[in-house]
């Protein structure tokens, strides 16, 4: 009876240990131009409720699941768009020049253009 116990809280810590979501938390910085930031920016994911919005250093972090999405940016004005892609922890948005650069531990990644959408 005893080894029953012991496989059944064995197995079942197990399963519920394998079925937990590993998140990870993603840095955004959102600027105007160089070394201007914009605050007042949301900052979302497409299709879900997960929201956020830039603070006065523009600034925002969000926890994510899955790096597969779509990022939305709303702000007065147009709204843009840019696909997540994998293994990062920070994201430096410039509107300007409408380039997103995303970066891991310091080092820059990747670079891609922000995608203007219409409403």
């Amino acid at each position: 009876m005893k080894i029953i116990a012991f496989l059944l809280l064995f197995f079942g810590s197990t399963t519920s240990f394998c079925q937990e979501k590993i998140t990870s938390i993603i840095k955004f910085k959102v600027e105007e131009s160089k070394n201007n930031p914009f605050p007042g920016v949301s900052i979302y994911v497409k299709g879900t409720l997960i929201e956020t919005t830039t603070d006065f250093e523009g600034e925002a972090f969000l926890e994510l699941d899955n790096f597969n999405q779509i990022i939305l940016l709303s702000f007065f004005g147009p709204q843009f768009s840019f696909k997540l892609i994998k293994d990062i922890d920070f994201v430096y948005i410039d509107i300007v020049s409408r380039r997103v650069t995303f970066y891991k531990n310091g080092k820059k990644i990747s670079r891609k253009k922000l995608r203007s959408n219409s409403f």
